[in-house]
């Protein structure tokens, strides 16, 4: 929803309340990436987020540097402020993310080339005048000044601060009162811990006061689906969140584009099969995860693509010779990343409990397991109008077709000799195609016969995305999900 334009305004913003809410990248995107890096602010790009928020402290050199504590212990585990280092020793300090401590001007170089607004959180007024110097000398344009304390913030405001100055407040605050002693231009609650339901303080009266005062709204950050998709709605300027994406929903935003089916999940930005990788391509509102299962030992059904643990755990031999507990032992992160250090290989039964919380799909890929064991734990989350199943093993998908008649089945074109003989086996509810076999005849048969159309790309070639995009398939799969998003995007702007 539009927010309202200000009726009056000590600076201009019209850049912050001409459109949908905002999507602000809280310290970057760190859910995925170290909070305040370069790495977390390059990711909120891919994730589309129009701002990032920053959080500023002063070197003892007086350089602005991006740290959220005002001391070292969180990021490199030293018992010391940010403050008795210089900035170049701030910048090579070894950090237990292994992501440098960037210096502002670092971080504005690269939101001047990716186009993105800045909400600055600085803790002083030493830090706020480094920060200003960077800002003016850069002349970067799109910024907002967000500041907690009222004092501070009327400081900034009387003393004629050339951008946009929010006051940030907490539960139990009136709004009006903190917007009158602060002198602020913008509203920001920051009600995260409001209960379940913190959107719901957000009433017509508050927003018909904010109006009439001329004070746009931005919110916390919110990473829960229910309350964001209702603040989405509320005339807010921005919002902000660990998990930006949330925000710019493909579905939503595009629903007459191809549904996108998610190659392991959100692959690209976080590790494989992993729960972690669902949620992120969840909360992006892309419609199908695909996952692999493979049974255990113990007879669990582990969501894991490799016979054996090498390439994505820290164990090693061959998946099936584990038991549920010696699974959740292994570090299913690390490899990726160390921001998912201890992220633990899944089970089916989680994957179709986060299907269920985004009312999302799952594309089901058999490894070795038993077909039986599999419908079983479908059965028991009720889930098959919400997923379909395909294997390399053709006898797994014939033994599920003979058990459950609920049962939905993908068949790949490349495996049969005519889509005649495609189509009759199985009565598959999706063909997928590639690129090398994306014949017009085929397609139009899929179609006639009331299948869908589902054609995997595992690259990033836009010229190849295009073609496809111009076949107007009924889903995708892909890994590159966000620059499939911004393929479609600018289609739909043109």
């Amino acid at each position: 929803m539009t927010s309202p334009s200000p009726t009056t305004s000590r600076v201009d913003m019209a850049w912050l309340t001409s459109g949908r809410p905002l999507a602000i990248a809280h310290r970057g995107a760190s859910a995925y990436a170290p909070d305040n890096t370069l790495a977390a602010f390059a990711l909120a790009d891919v994730l589309g987020a129009d701002m990032w928020e920053v959080d500023i402290q002063l070197s003892s050199d007086g350089i602005a540097v991006v740290c959220h504590d005002s001391d070292l212990n969180a990021v490199a585990g030293r018992d010391e402020p940010v403050s008795a280092l210089s900035a170049e020793d701030l910048s090579t300090l070894a950090t237990l993310s292994g992501e440098p401590i960037p210096l502002f001007s670092q971080v504005v170089e690269l939101a001047q080339a990716k186009g993105a607004a800045l909400y600055l959180d600085v803790k002083n007024s030493a830090a706020y005048e480094a920060t200003l110097r960077v800002l003016q000398d850069t002349n970067f344009e799109r910024a907002v000044f967000g500041i907690n304390d009222p004092a501070f913030c009327r400081k900034l405001v009387d003393g004629g601060c050339p951008y946009p100055v929010s006051i940030l407040f907490g539960i139990g605050k009136d709004p009006f009162e903190m917007a009158e002693l602060s002198g602020a231009d913008i509203l920001h609650p920051c009600w995260e811990r409001a209960g379940d339901r913190p959107d719901r303080l957000l009433t017509p009266a508050f927003f018909a006061e904010a109006q009439r005062r001329g004070l746009p709204v931005v919110t916390w950050h919110e990473e829960r689906p229910d309350v964001a998709a209702s603040l989405l709605q509320l005339p807010v300027a921005g919002i902000c969140s660990d998990t930006p994406q949330l925000l710019k929903s493909y579905r939503h935003r595009f629903p007459d584009a191809p549904e996108v089916v998610c190659h392991r999940g959100a692959c690209a930005i976080a590790p494989e099969n992993t729960l972690a990788s669902a949620h992120a391509a969840f909360a992006a509102g892309f419609h199908v995860v695909e996952l692999d299962v493979r049974q255990i030992a113990d007879g669990s059904l582990a969501v894991f693509h490799d016979h054996k643990l090498e390439r994505t755990t820290d164990g090693t031999g061959p998946v099936a010779a584990q038991t549920a507990d010696s699974l959740q032992d292994l570090d299913a992160g690390s490899w990726f990343s160390r921001h998912y250090t201890g992220e633990p290989v899944p089970f089916l039964s989680e994957l179709l409990t986060c299907a269920t919380i985004w009312s999302g799909q799952l594309y089901i890929e058999l490894k070795e397991t038993d077909p039986a064991a599999i419908l079983s734990e479908v059965e028991r989350h009720d889930f098959f109008g919400n997923c379909f199943f395909w294997s390399f093993n053709a006898e797994y998908l014939q033994q599920m077709k003979a058990l459950e008649p609920r049962a939905r089945f993908m068949a790949r074109r490349e495996d049969y000799d005519s889509i005649e003989a495609c189509l009759a086996d199985l009565s598959p509810v999706i063909v997928e195609f590639n690129q090398d076999n994306l014949d017009p005849v085929d397609l139009d048969k899929v179609r006639a016969c009331g299948a869908r159309i589902m054609i995997a790309y595992m690259g990033r070639d836009r010229e190849i995305q295009e073609r496809i995009r111009q076949l107007r398939p009924d889903l995708v799969n892909i890994n590159d999900l966000f620059g499939w998003s911004r393929l479609i995007e600018t289609a739909s702007a043109n």
